[in-house]
């Protein structure tokens, strides 16, 4: 890591946003480290300082509030796997922390500093625009709320301001009867591709579905489309639907070719896991309901 790094250690929101508003592009954010660290070291990022906002307590929070869950952005991703909050209001978003990266990864890395760093591979993101999740974000001119497809901008980008953090992100729970799913290829510990799926079936119809993908081009997608096609038809319809949406899914996602697998195949692959999230958030077993209670 070129030169001496200082540590801030900033106790307050407003702390932070002031170091990083007076410090500029000289000041990086450290909570987890696990992707920052990396860039230093390797010179692909520059900085003077590193401002530490896991010394910021509020941001270590797990709260359910009575209609959402609300997450500080310095809970880790081992934390939010085996909270008994997470399991019982978001169950599909705590089986998918379980399968980032590694237990090392998991122990240190937050799901603030992932969602604010926007690899395109990653878990959280796919699985939290399917409970549309949104985030709250604070800087020197008070704190925005915003919907988290409107956050994740575009790989490695988001919305955050010059001198702004990430200070929690808010999960509302799926409505009653729902199931879900997350499926997920990887290899060397990171996502290829990432599916999550979520479903509530009446009289044999699907009456209602949200679907997401991840990993596949520069940044997650919700499938409001395939989502319209989907709703209203008949259970044994729905690998039809998916399979005839081939078009539809190359032109949203922009799959691109990389160490991690071709375009061709994760746009196919995307077509198989998906129909096979669908098939199991439609299994309606106790693993896959996303019921208040039920983990």
């Amino acid at each position: 890591m070129p030169g001496a790094l200082r540590l801030l250690q900033p106790t307050t929101p407003s702390e932070a946003s002031a170091a990083l508003r007076e410090l500029g592009e000289r000041a990086k954010i450290y909570a987890g480290g696990t992707e920052l660290l990396f860039l230093l070291r390797q010179g692909l990022a520059q900085g003077d300082f590193l401002v530490n906002v896991k010394t910021i307590p509020e941001l270590h929070r797990v709260l359910w509030n009575g209609n959402a869950l609300r997450i500080g952005a310095c809970v880790t991703h081992h934390e939010l796997e085996t909270n008994p909050l997470i399991r019982q209001y978001a169950p599909m978003f705590a089986r998918a922390e379980s399968q980032v990266a590694n237990i090392r990864v998991r122990n240190q890395g937050t799901l603030g500093g992932n969602l604010c760093f926007n690899d395109p591979h990653s878990d959280p993101g796919t699985a939290l625009l399917v409970y549309e999740a949104s985030v709250m974000i604070g800087g020197r001119s008070g704190q925005r709320h915003l919907p988290l497809d409107q956050f994740l901008l575009d790989m490695y980008t988001t919305a955050l301001g010059e001198d702004e953090l990430l200070l929690e992100v808010q999960i509302p729970p799926l409505p009653p009867g729902w199931n879900s799913a997350y499926l997920r290829l990887h290899r060397y510990q990171r996502p290829t591709l990432g599916v999550a799926a979520a479903i509530k079936e009446k009289n044999g119809n699907i009456e209602d579905v949200r679907a997401a993908v991840g990993c596949v081009g520069p940044k997650v997608q919700r499938l409001a489309e395939l989502e319209s096609r989907l709703r209203g038809a008949k259970l044994d319809e729905a690998g039809k639907i998916i399979g005839e949406a081939k078009g539809y899914l190359r032109e949203l996602l922009c799959p691109v070719d990389d160490l991690l697998g071709s375009a061709d195949y994760k746009l196919y692959m995307t077509g198989v896991l998906l129909r096979q999230a669908v098939e199991k958030a439609l299994s309606g077993d106790n693993k896959n309901r996303d019921e208040h209670g039920i983990g």
